[in-house]
């Protein structure tokens, strides 16, 4: 065992929370990651009393410059955002420890330490952990909250365990509850796992449970064929040379990396996106809307061939770079560059081109420098002076 004290203690912020005379606990995933040997940014806490004059106690007293206190009024908690993007999360204790604890989502998010009591551990959350194991502490528990049923899935993509039978015998048993979950969170939870090592097991195992396709109204067979193919576009990532592999790993939105952006393209191939149960930003619906179509089309025609790539990643635009590494075309991957180069920045301006032509905007212009721009992405035109004959000789002025 871990000597929890001397951890604990060793954190400043921690011995500032217990400082400060009040019944205070460090609960939860914290106390997990350490036991696993996992740093964690975030600390969460249970405060007997008002836990809003704790928080502005804390900043105040402790000196935490440049801290955000944010209120969370659904989860009714208050969070210290500190500069060094440390998260200080505080819940009201209302009754016992073992009570509150009693509430949780798994054993070993049940567990409990502050210097008076030590740890506390009414589960066998600890023994749990040792086993690498997942366990709900009761249905009743998942009913209360259900996007712990998701939650479940989650923690095994982000620790690489297994979820107890028993426990994936009670999401069976309450898939459809997931339902009443706001779309946010259910959003948020399934991004997470998304984004983590082990996401493939934990989709197979949700999948399995008939959990996924509550919220993402895609059938089953479907959804099914659709995790099998993962597996080879994880191959295409890690095929992806090192300069295109610097960003992959960042977020793109709603906290969902772009690797995990790439996993939600594929997992969702073959679904209507407006009847999902995922509140999708804006971005992230644009781009699956616009690779979807894409790949649809590139079982139809060679989007794909010289003659048409340009126009392909027209289409694309940002998104170009998931659709060749989803459709298996890394290959292609410079040609992108080579687009966006002669994009922003081709061998005549507009003002050039419209001098050189006489025409003053309008669809006319647009096609033209989009047809100039096709001919030096094929090959076609080399100079400036090439570009202007073309121009000047182009079958749109005839």
């Amino acid at each position: 065992m871990k000597n929890i004290k001397k951890i604990v203690l060793g954190n400043k912020i921690n011995s500032k929370i217990f400082s400060l005379g009040r019944e205070v606990y460090i609960v939860g995933g914290y106390l997990r990651d350490i036991l696993i040997g996992k740093e964690s940014k975030d600390i969460d806490c249970i405060v007997r009393g008002d836990i809003r004059e704790f928080a502005a106690q804390l900043i105040v007293q402790k000196k935490l410059n440049n801290s955000t206190i944010v209120e969370l009024k659904k989860e009714q908690m208050i969070r210290i955002v500190l500069q060094n993007r440390l998260t200080l999360d505080f819940t009201e204790l209302k009754s016992g420890i073992r009570d509150n604890l009693a509430e949780r989502d798994f054993t070993m998010d049940a567990i409990a330490w502050s210097p008076e009591t030590g740890l506390i551990d009414p589960f066998n959350g600890i023994k749990d952990i040792a086993k690498h194991r997942i366990k709900a502490i009761s249905i009743n528990n998942f009913r209360h909250d259900p996007l712990r049923l998701l939650r479940a899935y989650r923690f095994v993509s982000e620790l690489g365990w297994k979820a107890e039978p028993e426990t994936r015998k009670m999401v069976r048993h309450l898939k459809k509850e997931i339902r009443k979950s706001a779309a946010e969170r259910i959003t948020l939870e399934f991004f997470k796992l998304l984004n983590f090592k082990n996401f493939h097991n934990a989709l197979k195992m949700a999948s399995d449970d008939r959990l996924l396709e509550c919220f993402l109204s895609i059938p089953h067979k479907r959804l099914l064929e659709n995790i099998k193919t993962i597996p080879s576009l994880e191959s295409q990532i890690k095929k992806l040379p090192s300069k295109f592999k610097r960003n992959i790993e960042k977020p793109f939105s709603q906290e969902l990396t772009y690797k995990g952006l790439l996993r939600l393209e594929q997992l969702l191939t073959g679904l209507t996106l407006s009847r999902n149960r995922l509140r999708l930003s804006r971005i992230i619906f644009e781009r699956l809307k616009i690779v979807h179509e894409l790949l649809s089309k590139s079982k139809k025609q060679d989007i794909f061939s010289q003659e048409n790539l340009f126009n392909t990643f027209f289409k694309a635009k940002d998104a170009a770079f998931d659709l060749l590494i989803l459709s298996g075309n890394i290959k292609l991957l410079s040609q992108t560059e080579r687009f966006k180069k002669i994009w922003e920045r081709s061998l005549l301006t507009s003002e050039e081109i419209m001098d050189a032509t006489g025409l003053k905007g309008g669809v006319k212009l647009g096609k033209l420098i989009y047809g100039l721009k096709k001919m030096q992405f094929e090959g076609k035109l080399k100079t400036k002076k090439e570009a202007d004959k073309a121009a000047q000789s182009h079958p749109m002025l005839s």
